[in-house]
């Protein structure tokens, strides 16, 4: 139940814009104020929701605990859109359901004039645009690995500009990282977006769904691969998504679909199981309701992962799947280019260490001061340093027992020479191979 709650505030979040501040107080709920929230829902649901043999039990619920007073003392309105949202949940089972109180927004969808439409446009654009349309980090980690973080889906029509620049950023790595652990969903066409930069003359169907319209109009869609889009596309590369239990909605369905179509590996935790468009219709009082209005089925299985999430191919916590990821990228890279003078295997020991970090006992880092030729090893402030011709000192971080790096210098790396006496020189380890030894005086 615990995920449910947390889901439940990560849909609400699915589409929303930065609210103003209200022109009218809250509204101070009555007993008939909750009736016709829960009559005008249950209008609604008969109309799109797209389970019909579920809504005579959703129904049931929501009046059954209106007559016997689960809201009788409840006055604030966003508590009563909570306890609605959790009870449409409990007996749905559908996590994308969520009611809403924001009066500024159903009032400016029942005006409906071209001036209202045109303002709650331009405020979720200035929203969309202080959450950089989702995309919260691109860069480049060790061994040209690109990694890519956004938190939920952007519709393209107004983020395409910052996707691409985004795609561009990262077209000449070797391997790509997309780190949807905190995405929450959103516009499934952002997840087409994305996907066709990911092969190169294919015509391939991604999704196809169906969503209920007025009057309860079935419409049948597809999205296929887009045969355009803006630079370099990165059909050749491996492609790793990131999941988490909260990875919800479009995040799903983008790492189902490219898993179905062996262009992914996902790697960390099974995601949490929503698969169903919504749509979000206003209610009376100033509240509004998403409901789940269609189905989508993958074009390969003809199936989906409602309620029971999207599988990864390797199984990790989700706070360590960057560092798996990353591992399995630079060895999969290693094993394709065994003759390549850059030695990926080189980063493995860096990113291993960033995962659980090497501890040495200060007696130890003790017992490695000495000097060796110019060089000299020296134990200060809790550190060891390694230090230069008396001219410069850096900071020594361990990777192994007798393994270390120096900060600031990324193409050597110091190894302590041991043997039963103790330690009786220094080695040079260069990232192509060479070695040069110091022996101690």
């Amino acid at each position: 139940m615990k995920h449910l709650f947390i889901l439940l505030l990560l849909s609400i979040s699915i589409g929303s814009y930065a609210q103003q501040n209200q022109a009218a107080k809250d509204l101070n709920l009555t007993e008939i104020n909750q009736k016709q929230i829960i009559d005008s829902l249950s209008k609604e649901l008969e109309e799109f929701y797209i389970r019909p043999n579920s809504i005579a039990a959703i129904t049931k619920k929501l009046n059954e605990n209106c007559k016997k007073g689960s809201y009788k003392n409840i006055s604030k309105p966003k508590e009563f859109a909570s306890k609605l949202s959790t009870d449409l949940i409990d007996v749905s089972k559908d996590l994308h359901f969520s009611v809403r109180y924001d009066p500024e927004w159903t009032a400016t969808k029942k005006n409906n004039s071209l001036e209202s439409q045109k303002k709650l446009k331009a405020e979720e654009l200035a929203a969309a645009k202080k959450r950089n349309f989702g995309f919260q980090q691109a860069r480049i980690l060790e061994g040209n690995i690109g990694y890519l973080e956004f938190d939920y889906f952007e519709d393209p029509a107004i983020a395409s500009e910052t996707a691409v620049s985004v795609m561009q950023f990262l077209n000449n790595t070797d391997a790509l990282i997309i780190d949807l652990r905190k995405n929450n969903g959103g516009a499934m066409e952002m997840g087409q977006f994305l996907s066709s930069y990911f092969y190169s003359d294919k015509e391939l169907p991604l999704y196809k769904y169906y969503y209920y319209e007025k009057n309860r109009k079935k419409v049948e869609r597809e999205m296929w691969l887009l045969p355009s889009v803006p630079g370099k596309r990165m059909e050749d590369i491996d492609i790793y998504i990131l999941t988490s239990e909260i990875t919800f909605s479009a995040a799903e369905w983008m790492s189902y679909s490219l898993q179905n179509l062996k262009r992914v590996t996902i790697v960390g935790e099974k995601t949490a199981g929503g698969a169903h468009p919504i749509d979000r219709k206003v209610l009376p009082n100033g509240f509004s309701v998403n409901i789940p209005v269609g189905e989508v089925k993958d074009p390969i299985t003809n199936t989906d992962f409602e309620g029971k999430g999207v599988v990864p191919d390797v199984f990790c916590k989700s706070e360590e799947a960057v560092n798996t990821a990353h591992i399995l990228a630079l060895q999969k890279l290693s094993s394709k280019n065994k003759d390549s003078l850059n030695n990926l295997d080189w980063f493995i020991p860096i990113i291993k260490n960033r995962q659980k970090a090497t501890h040495i006992d200060t007696s130890i880092l003790k017992s490695y001061e000495g000097k060796f030729g110019k060089s000299e090893l020296k134990y200060e402030n809790d550190n060891l340093y390694y230090k230069w011709n008396n001219i410069a000192s850096f900071l020594l971080t361990p990777i192994d027992q007798d393994l270390f790096l120096l900060n600031g210098i990324d193409d050597f790396r110091i190894k302590v020479i041991l043997d039963k006496n103790g330690v009786t020189g220094i080695k040079r380890i260069y990232q192509n191979g060479d070695e040069r030894v110091y022996e101690k005086e």
